[in-house]
C-alpha cells in the first residue's frame, strides 16, 4: 500500500498504570519459563490486559476530559517572537515562537530560481518554463523579490491547472478510481465525471463546506446544479464486487466501508475500528459507528437523475406517480410474464439468492424501496440473460399474452409524465422506505440488535441521546445525508476545519502538524504546533479579512505559501541559524516529486505535453507484456496518450506501471500521505524502460526545433534552462560538452544506428551520430536528481 496511515501500537500509560504493566509482564514471564506451550495464550494476554488500561477510562469520560481534538476550535493569539522581521505572517510568528524555544530559527531564504519552480510544482504540478523563470527573474529586479512572488502564486491559484494538481490529491483521500475493483475490475464508464467535478471544484475555489455538501447530498440540497448531482458520485466510489455470492452481506460490507471513509476523510476519526466493538482507544463507540452509518442507509445508486428545480421534481413524481397507479394491473401482469421467463432461463443463476433477494428483483423497479433497489443493484447483474433466451422460454400463448401487454403499456406511454430534466451521471440518491440500521453483534450482517437513528458521535455532540434532529431540506427526500453535511460543515464542529487545514498544511510540506491526517486519535502524536493548527482552522472558518469568504481553500494555500517558513532553502547551513537537529520546521523539507508530477514534467519538459481538460480517462501505452489479462485497449490518438497524469485510467487492478513505482496509493482505501520510497524499480523504470527513453527523444527533437544543426554550447544552454529552469555553470557546460562527444564516438564505434531511438523530430541532414548523443544528454537530464526533486 503506497500510503501512510500507519498507526503507533504502543500508548502512553499514567503513572499508576505502569505498576499494573509489570505485574502483567511478570505473569506472562513466569508462564513462559513454566511451559512455553501456552506462550501464545500468556502473550495474547498481555495484549488483551494492555488494551485494558485504556479501557478503564470509559468513552463517555474520555469525552468530556476533552481531548484535544474534540475541544471547540478557538483562534489563538498570535505570537510575540524575539526576531519579529522574520514574522512576516501569522503563520511564521507560530513557527518561529516553537523554533526560538530550541534556539533555533529560520533557514536562510531560498534561491529565486528554487522557490519559483517548488510553488510552480506545488500549485499546479507542473515545472516553470523558461519564459516564465525569465519573467519571475524581470519581475524581481523591477519590483523585489516579495511583489513578484505574490503575483507568482496569484497566478498559479489563478491557473487551471491548479485544480488538476489538487484535485488529485483529494482523490488520494477519497480512493477514487475507474473501475470497480476485486476479481473482475469492470469499468465505471460514468466515474470520470466525479474526478472532473472535483478538479472544477477546486479551481472554482469552491467553499469547503459547500464542497461537503454537494458530495454528501448534492441530490437533496441542489437538485437543480448538475455538478452536485455529479458530486454525490463520492457516495459510490468503495470498491464494489460484481458477483458477490452473498449479497446482503455485500450491502453491509458497502455501508461499512463508506462509513469508515466518511470518517477518515471529514472527520479523520478511525471509526471503522468500532464496526464490530467500542474503539479500543479512541472515544468512539460501537453505537457512534452505527449511528454514523444510519445517515447512509437508503443510499441506492442510479446512472440516470432528474436536474431541475425542487418543485419541478415534486410534481414530476407526483404525476409520475398517479401514472404508476393507472397502470399497476397492466404493469404488474406484464412483470410476471417476466419473472416467469427469467425463472425458467435463469433458474440456475437464481438459486443461490435468497427469498428477500429473489423478491426484490422481482418487484417492479418503480415499486422497490431503498433496500430492495440496493439487493437488486448486487444481484440482478449476475442474472444477465439474452431477450432470445427469455422470450423461449415462455410457451406460445404466454409470449402472445407477453406481446399484447408490452404493446397495451406502449400505447400508455404517451401519457406518461416525463423528468423536467435528466443526466447521465453516476450518482446516488435515496429510495422509499429508508432501510431500518441496527447495531450489529460483532459486526456481523446477520446479528442485528437494538435498531438505532442516524446520529453524530458521542465525543463530538453534547446531544442526547445522541439523535440527530433531521431536517429535510425539501419535500420528498429524508434529510437524512443533508442532515450530516450541515453537521459536518458546521464553523462549531471540532474536526471539519483542523482535518483540512492539516491537509493543505501537510500537501505544501510534505507532512502535517498532525502526522497522521486520517486519523486525529490518541494512537497518533498530538500536534506539535497546536496553536498553529487552531489558527490556521479558525481562519479558514472566519477570516480575519472582512473581504475573506469562509472555508475557500486557496486563500489558506495563499497564507502558507506567503510565510517565510514555506519560502525557505531547504539547504543546510553551518553558522548556526539551521543545523542538523531533527526536522522541526527550520528548513523547507526536500522533496521528490510525487508519480504524476514526474511524467507530467517529463511531457512538459519534452514539449509534448496535452493540456486538455475533464473528459473520460486516457489508455496510455504499457509496457510490453506487462499484463495479458488486465492490458487495455491503447488510446487511438497519440495526443491523448500525452494528456496530464491526473486524466489515466484510473484501474484498481493495473496501476500505470509509471505511477505505481513512484508510490501511486492503492485505490482500495483512503490515502492519508503518499509514501516516498527509493526503490531499484524506480532507477529501472527511469533509465532503461521505453516509455523514458521516448520523452528524452521527444526532448532532444525539441531542441533540435531551435538548433537544427545542433551546436553543443546552445543545446546544453536550453536543455538546462527547460529541465532545470537555470543555465548551467562553465563546469556542467564542459562536463555536457565532453559527454556528447564521448557518446557520439560510442555511437560511431557501432555498426548500425537504431534509428527508433533518433530524437523526434529528427532534422534528416543532422549526423545520426551526433543527434543520439543528444538523446543520450536528454536521457541523462531527465534521470537527474535536481529535475526529480524539489529543494
Amino acid at each position: 500500500m503506497m500510503c501512510l496511515s500507519h498507526k503507533k501500537w504502543y500508548h502512553p500509560l499514567t503513572v499508576d498504570q505502569w505498576p499494573l504493566v509489570f505485574a502483567r509482564a511478570s505473569v506472562v514471564w513466569s508462564v513462559f519459563i513454566r511451559n512455553r506451550i501456552v506462550w501464545l495464550c500468556a502473550l495474547t494476554a498481555w495484549f488483551s490486559g494492555f488494551s485494558a488500561l485504556h479501557a478503564e477510562t470509559p468513552a463517555s469520560e474520555q469525552g468530556e476530559q476533552k481531548y484535544w481534538a474534540y475541544r471547540a476550535v478557538t483562534r489563538p493569539e498570535v505570537p510575540a517572537v524575539r526576531n519579529a522581521g522574520l514574522a512576516r505572517t501569522p503563520v511564521d510568528a507560530f513557527v518561529l515562537k516553537h523554533l526560538e524555544a530550541k534556539n533555533l530559527s529560520f533557514n536562510l531564504p531560498a534561491e529565486p530560481r528554487d522557490l519559483l519552480r517548488r510553488i510552480t510544482f506545488d500549485l499546479t504540478g507542473l515545472p516553470p518554463t523558461p519564459d516564465e523563470a525569465r519573467a519571475f527573474l524581470t519581475d524581481i529586479a523591477d519590483s523585489g523579490i516579495d511583489l513578484a512572488y505574490e503575483r507568482v502564486v496569484d497566478r498559479l491559484l489563478a491557473s487551471p491547472h491548479h485544480g488538476e494538481r489538487w484535485g488529485r490529491l483529494w482523490l488520494d483521500i477519497v480512493r477514487y478510481s475507474d473501475t470497480a475493483g476485486y476479481n473482475a475490475d469492470p469499468v465505471r464508464p460514468l466515474a470520470y465525471q466525479y474526478r472532473d467535478y472535483v478538479i472544477d471544484a477546486f479551481n472554482n475555489d469552491t467553499p469547503y463546506d459547500r464542497f461537503i455538501q454537494e458530495q454528501l447530498a448534492g441530490d437533496e440540497l441542489f437538485p437543480e446544479r448538475a455538478e452536485a448531482l455529479i458530486a454525490t458520485g463520492y457516495l459510490r466510489l468503495g470498491p464494489d464486487e460484481s458477483n458477490a455470492s452473498n449479497v446482503e452481506l455485500a450491502r453491509q460490507d458497502q455501508l461499512n466501508e463508506l462509513t469508515g471513509n466518511v470518517g477518515a476523510v471529514f472527520l479523520a476519526q478511525s471509526i471503522a475500528c468500532a464496526q464490530c466493538h467500542d474503539h479500543k482507544f479512541d472515544a468512539i463507540t460501537q453505537e457512534d459507528y452505527f449511528r454514523l452509518q444510519a445517515f447512509f442507509a437508503g443510499v441506492i445508486p442510479v446512472d440516470r437523475v432528474p436536474v431541475a428545480q425542487p418543485d419541478a421534481i415534486l410534481t414530476y413524481e407526483q404525476q409520475l406517480q398517479a401514472w404508476l397507479v393507472e397502470t399497476a394491473e397492466l404493469r404488474h401482469e406484464l412483470r410476471q410474464l417476466e419473472i416467469l421467463a427469467q425463472t425458467r432461463a435463469a433458474a440456475d443463476k437464481r438459486v443461490k439468492f435468497p427469498a428477500v433477494v429473489l423478491k426484490a428483483i422481482d418487484t417492479p423497479k418503480e415499486e422497490r424501496t431503498a433496500l430492495q433497489h440496493q439487493l437488486s443493484f448486487y444481484s440482478e447483474r449476475q442474472i444477465d440473460v439474452k431477450e432470445a433466451a427469455l422470450l423461449k422460454a415462455l410457451k406460445p400463448e404466454e409470449r402472445e399474452r407477453q406481446s399484447a401487454l408490452q404493446q397495451a403499456l406502449k400505447d400508455r406511454e404517451a401519457t406518461k409524465p416525463q423528468p423536467p430534466g435528466q443526466m447521465a451521471a453516476m450518482a446516488a440518491v435515496d429510495g422509499r422506505e429508508t432501510p431500518k440500521t441496527f447495531l450489529l453483534g460483532g459486526g456481523s450482517y446477520n446479528k442485528p440488535r437494538e435498531e438505532l437513528q442516524p446520529g453524530f458521535p458521542v465525543a463530538l455532540d453534547v446531544t442526547k441521546p445522541y439523535v440527530a434532529p433531521i431536517k429535510a431540506p425539501r419535500e420528498g427526500v429524508p434529510g437524512r445525508r443533508s442532515t450530516l453535511a450541515a453537521w459536518l460543515g458546521s464553523p462549531t464542529n471540532p474536526l471539519t476545519a483542523r482535518v483540512i487545514a492539516n491537509r493543505v498544511w501537510q500537501s505544501h510540506f510534505g507532512l502535517g502538524l498532525v502526522e497522521n491526517a486520517n486519523d486525529f486519535g490518541v494512537q497518533t502524536a498530538a500536534p506539535e504546533l497546536p496553536q498553529l493548527l487552531d489558527w490556521l482552522a479558525a481562519e479558514l472558518v472566519t477570516p480575519t479579512e472582512s473581504v475573506g469568504t469562509p472555508w475557500t481553500l486557496k486563500r489558506l494555500h495563499r497564507l502558507i505559501v506567503l510565510s517565510n517558513v514555506y519560502r525557505q532553502s531547504s539547504r543546510h547551513v553551518t553558522d548556526g541559524i539551521a543545523d542538523q537537529t531533527p526536522f522541526a520546521w527550520q528548513h523547507y523539507p526536500r522533496r521528490r516529486l510525487d508519480a504524476e508530477s514526474i511524467r507530467d514534467a517529463f511531457l512538459s519538459v519534452s514539449g509534448v505535453l496535452n493540456s486538455k481538460l475533464h473528459g473520460p480517462p486516457v489508455l496510455p501505452a504499457l509496457p510490453p507484456k506487462y499484463s495479458g489479462r488486465e492490458a487495455w485497449p491503447v488510446s487511438s490518438e497519440k495526443s491523448d496518450q500525452q494528456r496530464r497524469s491526473v486524466y489515466i485510467m484510473a484501474k484498481r487492478n493495473l496501476p500505470y506501471p509509471l505511477l505505481q513505482a513512484f508510490d501511486l496509493p492503492d485505490m482500495h482505501e483512503s490515502c492519508a500521505r503518499r509514501m516516498e520510497t527509493t526503490t531499484a524499480p524506480q532507477a529501472l523504470m527511469l533509465f532503461h524502460s521505453e516509455l523514458v527513453v521516448g520523452y528524452a527523444q521527444a526532448f532532444a527533437g525539441r531542441l533540435l526545433l531551435d538548433n537544427p544543426e545542433a551546436e553543443p554550447r546552445q543545446a546544453i544552454e536550453e536543455a538546462w534552462q527547460l529541465a532545470f529552469n537555470r543555465l548551467p555553470t562553465s563546469e556542467e557546460t564542459a562536463a555536457a560538452t565532453e559527454f556528447l562527444v564521448a557518446q557520439e564516438l560510442a555511437a560511431e564505434e557501432k555498426s548500425q544506428i537504431a534509428s527508433g531511438l533518433l530524437p523526434r523530430p529528427y532534422p534528416k541532414f543532422l549526423d545520426s551520430h551526433k543527434a543520439l548523443a543528444l538523446v543520450d544528454l536528454c536521457h541523462a537530464l531527465l534521470n537527474a536528481n535536481e529535475f526529480l526533486f524539489l529543494d
